[in-house]
């Protein structure tokens, strides 16, 4: 395999941990959802879909530095696979959180509001890696 192939490898590599983050953290976000009943199900929906953003922010990294693959390739793959890595993390610990958000509005124990804001915190990391996509 040449090195050209393997750069444009790794550069969709870090595109498809982004979105294999996000399909892992809405498993298991819509898990709690669907545990919750279906009284709560569509009142717990904009925490269960939280998850699907850092899929969102690797697709758009992708597309804004596809030209870059073209002309510097090592930075593009290497950008790539830190907003990868990044989103496909916190996607997964994003599902963790919405799910136990879910679960205490389940339990009337907590309100949509706290666990949005509970869920907001592993987003921060997938934005800051989205803005590094602006910095080359």
């Amino acid at each position: 395999m040449d090195m050209i192939m393997l750069q444009k490898l790794a550069f969709y590599l870090g595109i498809g941990l982004g979105l294999t983050g996000s399909a892992w953290g809405l498993v298991i976000s819509f898990q709690a959802a669907l545990g919750a009943g279906k009284q709560h199900f569509f009142s717990v929906m904009p925490l269960a879909v939280m998850p699907s953003t850092q899929g969102i922010y690797a697709l758009l990294s992708g597309l804004l530095k596809k030209d870059l693959l073209a002309t510097n390739p090592q930075v593009a793959w290497v950008l790539l696979a830190i907003v990868g890595i990044t989103c496909f993390t916190s996607a997964i610990f994003q599902g963790k959180v919405c799910a136990a958000g879910i679960r205490a509005i389940a339990d009337d124990r907590n309100t949509l509001g706290n666990g949005m804001v509970a869920a907001a915190m592993p987003e921060t990391y997938a934005v800051l890696s989205f803005v590094s996509v602006f910095l080359f």
